[in-house]
């Protein structure tokens, strides 16, 4: 059989040469949808549920409106490939998808710029504008008109969504630096899966489709790619509980390092000059409330978090000192930058510390440590 898709409809229903790969092909992109439209209603339903921070509840509305415009992009596409019966009406269809994906990438580009991860003053925000009004135009030439041809408006189309693409690898790139621990295994997990769906969109097009020479092949191998992209993104978003693995650095108030007996032996607070009060009152609060929990056998590593006034308070159990971080939130990243200064403060102090002579002042080179964890 001589393989014609995507210039001839040979997917169609009605179509007497129609391709027997219609089925499986078919079925996946049913399911993109489905993925799609289940992905958005978890991030609607998160922004409209979840106590968040309001940057968090941007990012939950962000990511919401790209899969809605996803899956519609998807259904509309169905439509075009599946149930026309000439390129023209294939076009039309394929041009009201474009617009639909457009949409939900401009809300999608404007909460993430609104955000504030990345520093772009809603450059990206305004250049996509710009071009999705060019597309609006280019769809009613098109398809109302016929002053434009499908051909071009689908050539645009692929092209203008490189600012999206750029951004998305933007701020994923930024959120890997911002996160600590595990949460990095995940945002590995969530670049994978980008690379995997992007790639299998841009494999999806009529360009790519006609370049590899194979047809409606090579729309299924694309579709393949990016069912197994969304799936593993979707995984990624729920191992990432929480905007607070992001907030993590702004949610701390002070830390004190607390020696053998309750001796604070270092502290640090995070709002500068101006907390420096708070923080010596403070003191004598966390340090009564650490000598209460090392009457109990913690073992080294041990990490436990308590409720403190009206924040928490996070300690973790070394070999000599203790340390404790007071916060307006837990979360797995405070929680591993914690272990990591624990673990990183005794092996450079441990000389110091197994035979301390009392004098606070030899401990000032922990700022280095400190540096290092917290910047």
């Amino acid at each position: 059989m001589m393989i014609t898709f995507p210039d001839e409809p040979t997917l169609g229903w009605l179509n007497p040469g129609w391709d027997p790969i219609r089925v499986p092909l078919l079925l996946i992109e049913v399911l993109m949808a489905v993925i799609g439209l289940h992905l958005s209603f978890k991030f609607f339903k998160n922004n409209a549920t979840l106590k968040e921070t309001s940057r968090g509840s941007k990012m939950h509305a962000a990511w919401g409106w790209l899969f809605i415009g996803y899956a519609v992009t998807i259904v509309l596409y169905i439509i075009a490939d599946f149930y026309t019966t000439d390129l023209q009406a294939r076009f039309d269809w394929l041009e009201f998808g474009y617009v639909s994906l457009s949409t939900g990438a401009l809300f999608y580009i404007y909460n993430i710029e609104s955000v504030g991860i990345i520093k772009t003053k809603h450059v990206f925000s305004i250049t996509f504008g710009g071009l999705y009004l060019i597309l609006i135009a280019l769809l009613v030439m098109s398809v109302f008109m016929r002053v434009v041809s499908g051909d071009f408006v689908q050539l645009f189309a692929i092209s203008f969504l490189i600012p999206m693409i750029l951004l998305f690898f933007m701020y994923t790139a930024r959120i890997n630096k911002l996160i600590q621990g595990k949460m990095k295994l995940y945002s590995a997990i969530m670049i994978t899966g980008l690379a995997m769906f992007v790639t299998g969109w841009i494999g999806a097009t009529d360009v790519a489709v006609r370049l590899m020479g194979i047809g409606s092949w090579m729309r299924l191998i694309a579709d393949v790619l990016q069912v197994v992209g969304l799936g593993v993104m979707g995984l990624f978003f729920s191992l990432l509980p929480s905007w607070r693995e992001i907030e993590w650095r702004s949610s701390m108030r002070s830390l004190f390092v607390i020696y053998q007996g309750g001796t604070c032996i270092y502290h640090h607070d995070f709002a500068g000059e101006e907390g420096a009060t708070s923080a010596v009152m403070m003191m004598g609060g966390v340090v009564e409330m650490v000598k209460s929990v090392l009457d109990q056998v913690l073992l080294p590593g041990t990490l436990k978090v308590f409720d403190f006034k009206d924040k928490k308070m996070v300690l973790e159990q070394g070999k000599y000192v203790s340390v404790a971080v007071v916060a307006d939130h837990v979360s797995d990243s405070l929680d591993y930058v914690i272990h990591e200064f624990t673990t990183q403060f005794e092996a450079f102090f441990e000389k110091v510390l197994e035979d301390w002579s009392g004098d606070s002042s030899i401990f000032e080179p922990a700022k280095i440590v400190f540096k290092g964890l917290f910047g």
